[in-house]
């Protein structure tokens, strides 16, 4: 008597790829919750993905995330950020005006200001936002049409 299985073999790893491009950056938990799949099979799965590069893993400090194969390190640098939901609405906010103030930002994402410089400041070292001095700091984004390209492709 032939054993009946739950998946067939390639349908996790469909489910997974289907999950990652519709989700770019997303995390190993995030997937999780996503599939509901359990622990050892999406390690399984996983693993088996990247072997055959279908998918690109990305560690970048203390976080993994998981891309559609032709996303670029850059690309995945600015994901990283949008699925950062203070830095996602600290990009929003410079998408939609072309330079802002410190004030500007802390009053629109209604967060301390500390938070606010935290964020810019990593925003600003990964190079996705730019600094201007003079009487007062104006913060723009570098590349805008890619900033809203990811924004668009990267749900929360």
């Amino acid at each position: 008597m032939k054993r009946q299985t739950k998946f067939h073999t390639d349908e996790p790893k469909t489910i997974l790829l289907e999950c990652i491009n519709n989700s770019p950056g997303i995390r190993y938990r995030e997937l999780q919750r996503e599939t509901k799949f359990a622990n050892g099979m999406l390690a399984y799965h996983l693993k088996i993905l990247k072997k055959s590069k279908r998918m690109k893993v990305i560690r970048y400090r203390d976080s993994t995330r998981y891309y559609p194969l032709n996303t670029t390190f850059k690309e995945a640098r600015i994901i990283e950020y949008v699925r950062r939901p203070t830095s996602r609405k600290i990009l929003f906010y410079l998408l939609n005006h072309d330079e802002c103030t410190f004030s500007d930002i802390v009053r629109h994402t209604k967060k301390v200001r500390s938070t606010i410089s935290w964020h810019l400041s990593w925003l600003r070292k990964a190079m996705i936002i730019s600094v201007r001095k003079g009487m007062q700091q104006t913060y723009r984004l570098r590349n805008r049409d890619t900033v809203a390209l990811l924004i668009n492709k990267t749900k929360n």
